[in-house]
């Protein structure tokens, strides 16, 4: 890895998509005002790909919001999420609602592009839709979605009401990294749609719901009350994964984390737009090793929303543990006594979604996300240990960092995995100005202290951080390939003692017990930390 440090500019997240849904947010002035909350989870499609953890998703944010004071709780799941059905849930909610009050719309399965019904209305030519239970590509089921159209239309319909909208959906894109073979996917939250003909929803009259907002189909520009939180922005399709050990969609489950009171940076008793947004960023961001990153969109009459935080965790306490497997038996015994030096926090398993998939007969490591983390030098007990050692150590980070302010991290090219020899760029922004150490874990576990620099600078003097302006490492793809964790601590105080441990641990594989305690002292030291993963391959 080849290093260059500097401070300047990452480009900007890209724009969320141009149909994104959130969750609610409720503003200062409406805190009087009754929560009430619509919430659809769909994993049982009748034509289509089933899906395996919508439905964990919306149980999961219902019960978040029924925890947090929520009374008005419509839940649709599965076959009762029907077009009608969620129409008439939602005019019944309005209906019985003030000004004052909150709403909530919730929805998590499958998403689609479709023709635009009036040309020129979209800027890519597609409109983005929903995809209901008994969806079809042929009549009559192909009445059963939701279009952005109808969605603008209800939301037109609350009113002034504040609403919070969350979708965990996709619409268009690609993955942002291919999926190895060898792992078994749980599915993806997209559905490609040929053109539709006799298309029923053309055919049929209005819900009066949508008939009663008129022809008004304004951008979210015109909803002021509106806030959007969308699972992925355009470009990134969206993978189910196992999280606390169930199927689950990222940006639900860290939604729910976040309303718990890990969102609540600050510790005040509430939950700010900025902290929420920061909080999803990096949260998913982590979650999906990179691969999703949500889009959030804020009305201009939302700015200073706060959404009060619930004090307790409605699920347990995710393990910072691992599970882990390979692809021969012969491997089991060796499985068995990493399980007993990780003090049982290792959990063997058998199919190959595993945390980590030893794949013996070509030394490689994978995710279960299909990455490959460790490339060819994976030919030993001893160099997979390393591994495990490395990513027991990232479990650990990632589980002290959710008692932290988080750091924002961002990767160019965001794309794909890095090639041999090619250059590539990590940022790294911290809301708070401070000091701060930066280090990677290299795939094969080697650690490498990056700031404060020992060649540009011997003394460790350069450790100072400003807030919000990125701190950028100018890197280029080398041996060994795979995974590169780039990871920042930030301190209110400089942290001499901690620069002095990753200086003398630079280019050595911390074993199980120095990572441990290498854990401790950061978690001593810092009160930030961000952790970035970055990918590489060899040429060609």
């Amino acid at each position: 890895m080849s290093i260059r440090n500097g401070f300047g500019s990452l480009r900007q997240l890209a724009r969320g998509l141009a149909f994104a849904l959130g969750f609610l947010l409720l503003t200062a002035n409406a805190r009087a005002g009754e929560w009430r909350a619509l919430v659809i989870g769909i994993d049982a499609y009748q034509n289509v790909s089933r899906l395996n953890g919508a439905v964990n998703d919306a149980r999961d944010i219902a019960g978040t919001l029924k925890a947090a004071g929520v009374r008005d709780l419509t839940t649709l799941y599965d076959e009762a999420a029907t077009r009608k059905g969620i129409l008439d849930a939602w005019q019944a909610l309005v209906a019985r609602s003030d000004s004052e009050d909150v709403l909530v719309l919730s929805y998590a399965g499958h998403g689609a592009q479709e023709e635009e019904w009036i040309k020129g209305s979209e800027k890519d030519g597609f409109d983005e839709v929903f995809l209901l239970a008994g969806f079809d590509t042929s009549a009559p089921g192909n009445a059963e979605r939701l279009r952005d159209d109808d969605v603008a239309a209800m939301l037109h319909a609350a009113g002034e009401r504040n609403v919070l909208v969350l979708a965990d959906s996709c619409h268009s894109g690609t993955m942002t990294r291919s999926v190895d073979p060898r792992i078994k996917k749980l599915g993806t939250r997209l559905v490609g749609l040929p053109p539709l003909e006799n298309d029923v929803l053309r055919q049929q009259s209005k819900h009066p719901i949508l008939a009663d907002v008129g022809k008004a189909q304004p951008g979210e520009e015109q909803l002021p009350n509106v806030i959007y939180v969308g699972a992925t922005i355009d470009g990134q399709v969206i993978p189910e994964l196992i999280i606390a050990g169930e199927p689950r969609g990222a940006l639900s489950w860290s939604f729910a984390r976040g309303v718990e009171g890990r969102a609540d940076l600050n510790r005040d008793g509430g939950i700010s737009m900025e902290e929420l947004t920061l909080f999803l960023q990096e949260t998913v961001r982590v979650a999906t090793e990179g691969r999703q990153t949500p889009s959030l969109r804020i009305g201009g009459g939302s700015r200073s929303a706060v959404l009060p935080r619930v004090n307790d965790d409605i699920l347990s306490q995710t393990s910072s543990g691992l599970s882990i497997s390979a692809s021969t038996a012969t491997a089991t015994p060796l499985l068995n006594i990493l399980s007993e030096q990780h003090q049982g926090r290792l959990k063997i398993v058998e199919q190959e979604s595993a945390d980590l998939f030893w794949d013996v007969e070509n030394g490689d490591v994978l995710t279960k996300f299909g990455d490959v983390v460790l490339r060819k030098n994976a030919a030993n007990a001893d160099s997979f240990a390393d591994v495990v050692t490395k990513w027991m150590f990232l479990a650990d980070l990632y589980a002290l960092s959710r008692d932290r302010q988080p750091i924002e991290g961002t990767l160019q090219p965001a794309v794909g995995h890095i090639p041999e020899g090619s250059a590539f760029k990590v940022g790294l922004k911290s809301d708070q100005s401070g000091f701060m150490t930066v280090f990677a874990l290299e795939a094969d576990g080697t650690l490498r202290l990056l700031a404060p620099d020992k060649t540009s600078d011997p003394l460790g003097n350069d450790t100072s951080l400003n807030a919000n302006v990125p701190y950028v490492l100018n890197l280029r793809a080398a041996l060994p390939f795979g995974a590169d964790h780039i990871v920042m601590v930030r301190g209110k105080d400089p942290m001499p003692q901690l620069v002095g441990v990753l200086s003398a641990l630079d280019g050595q594989q911390p074993g199980t017990k120095l990572a441990a305690k290498l854990v401790e002292l950061i978690g001593k030291s810092g009160d930030a930390i961000g952790v970035t993963g970055v990918y590489t391959e060899p040429a060609g």
